[in-house]
C-alpha cells in the first residue's frame, strides 16, 4: 500500500484528470469520491452550482480507502460558483478527523480556485502542504503538467 492517497470528485473528466496524473507521478492510491445525485440531469448542474454558492454537502457513498491508514491524503475538486463541490465538501467533512496530512488541488473553468482551495482548508481544519490550481484552458498542456510535476515534488518533501 502506498502512504498517499489521492482523493477526488469529477463531473466532467477534467478533476479525475489531474488526479490520475499526480497519482501516476506520485505512485499513490486512487479512489473517486461518488456522489448519490445524478448531476447529468438537466438540473444537475444548476443544482450543483446552488450546492456550491450555499455551503451544501451532498450525499456520497461510503469511501473505499480509510484515509487514517495514509500518511498524506491528496484531495481534488471541481470549482462550482467559486466554492468547492458539495461531495468533496461531504468528504472533507466526513473525514475530518481522519486526515493527517492533506494537499489540495482544484480544476475550474473560470476563476473561483483560490476560494475553494481556502474553502477546503476550512472544511478540513487544516492547512494544507501543497495547493494547485489548473484551468481548464491548461488542460493537456505543458502548463499543466509543469505545475503536476511543481505539485507532487512539493508533496514529496512535504
Amino acid at each position: 500500500m502506498s502512504n498517499t492517497l489521492v482523493v477526488y470528485y469529477s463531473l466532467t473528466g477534467h478533476t479525475r484528470q489531474i488526479a490520475e496524473a499526480i497519482t501516476a507521478a506520485h505512485d499513490a492510491d486512487l479512489e473517486a469520491i461518488e456522489d448519490t445525485f445524478n448531476r447529468d440531469t438537466g438540473l444537475g448542474r444548476p443544482r450543483s452550482a446552488i450546492e456550491g454558492l450555499l455551503g451544501l454537502r451532498s450525499s456520497i457513498t461510503p469511501p473505499k480507502h480509510d484515509p487514517s491508514e495514509y500518511d498524506l491524503v491528496v484531495v481534488g475538486t471541481p470549482v462550482w460558483a467559486a466554492r468547492l463541490s458539495s461531495p468533496v465538501r461531504a468528504y472533507l467533512s466526513q473525514q475530518r478527523a481522519s486526515l493527517e496530512r492533506v494537499a489540495f488541488f482544484s480544476t475550474q473553468g473560470g476563476i473561483g480556485g483560490k476560494w475553494a482551495l481556502q474553502n477546503m482548508a476550512t472544511v478540513c481544519g487544516q492547512w494544507p502542504i501543497a495547493r494547485m490550481i489548473i484551468s481548464e484552458s491548461q488542460l493537456n498542456t505543458p502548463v499543466a503538467e509543469e505545475k503536476v510535476a511543481q505539485f507532487v515534488s512539493e508533496i514529496g518533501k512535504g
